[in-house]
């Protein structure tokens, strides 16, 4: 009398098996190292709410410098990047720890000081060196840290102002140089309270612009471009990293009406050529 029963049952357990394992999937928490720049700019936490309300998947975030994102990762301690270092990029994945990246939105590097001054880039860099200026680093290997001493180099060629290469990286040599070793947002607010100069992403900058006294000054060099790429590790939540993925590239139009006080943060996509 009980077989009916039991050949039912056994129809049931595999499908109810199947639920349980999609719902188990969307309930992973995956782990994600960020820059600091893309957290402190306000954008990273809308983007994240609203990925996990659409698909239930927790999302534990570790805000660091780019390089010691990519760290953490090659030790095994995340399963998903957020970071603006492209040359490190490609290193990482050409030594097999992700097997590519996917850049999802952009802005530029901007400099941000106490006072106005309206020549071109590097004019504006000597001027501050020239006229021994305060100047603060972030000095934490990060991506924004990294672009810094890329542009050092740049102006070493073109001028001959005194740079040295140390436990600070690569930087010229004046006193007004000052490598704090933190994240974006604590680099504005010293740099606000000391009257200095520093390198900031544009996402950074325009959100916490009504909090200090700083003049932002933009430039059009290549150089200062500045892509957010997400790069995924090889492990047992890819599925989650894959649907995080997808959904950063497919938020073009969330990104791209990030505003602060009227104005956009970053662009979707790639940045131009």
């Amino acid at each position: 009398m009980n077989r009916p029963f039991l050949t039912i049952l056994f129809l049931i357990l595999p499908s109810l098996q199947g639920c349980l394992q999609v719902e188990d999937q969307s309930d992973t928490t995956i782990r994600l190292a960020t820059t600091t720049s893309l957290r402190d700019s306000g954008l990273l936490d809308e983007l994240l709410t609203d990925f996990t309300e659409t698909s239930s998947i927790e999302i534990d975030v570790i805000a660091v410098g780019s390089g010691a994102a990519m760290s953490l990762a090659e030790n095994g301690d995340v399963d998903v990047l957020i970071v603006h270092d492209p040359i490190r990029e490609a290193e990482f994945i050409e030594n097999g720890f992700a097997e590519n990246r996917t850049t999802f939105a952009w802005n530029r590097f901007v400099l941000l000081g106490p006072e106005n001054f309206s020549e071109s880039f590097l004019e504006t860099l000597g001027w501050i060196i020239e006229n021994d200026k305060c100047f603060v680093s972030r000095g934490d290997e990060s991506g924004t840290h990294q672009k810094e001493q890329a542009i050092w180099r740049l102006l070493s060629n073109q001028s001959e102002f005194d740079f040295v290469e140390d436990d600070l990286g690569f930087h010229p040599v004046w006193d007004g140089y000052q490598s704090i070793g933190q994240g974006m947002g604590a680099a504005i607010t010293i740099s606000n309270e000391l009257e200095c100069w520093t390198l900031s992403d544009r996402g950074t900058a325009l959100f916490r612009q009504e909090n200090t006294n700083l003049i932002m000054h933009e430039f059009d060099e290549s150089i200062l471009l500045n892509p957010y790429s997400i790069l995924l590790m090889d492990n047992e939540h890819n599925q989650q990293t894959v649907a995080l993925r997808d959904y950063l590239v497919s938020s073009t139009e969330r990104i791209d009406n990030y505003t602060v006080n009227n104005e956009t943060l970053f662009n979707s996509g790639e940045p131009p050529n």
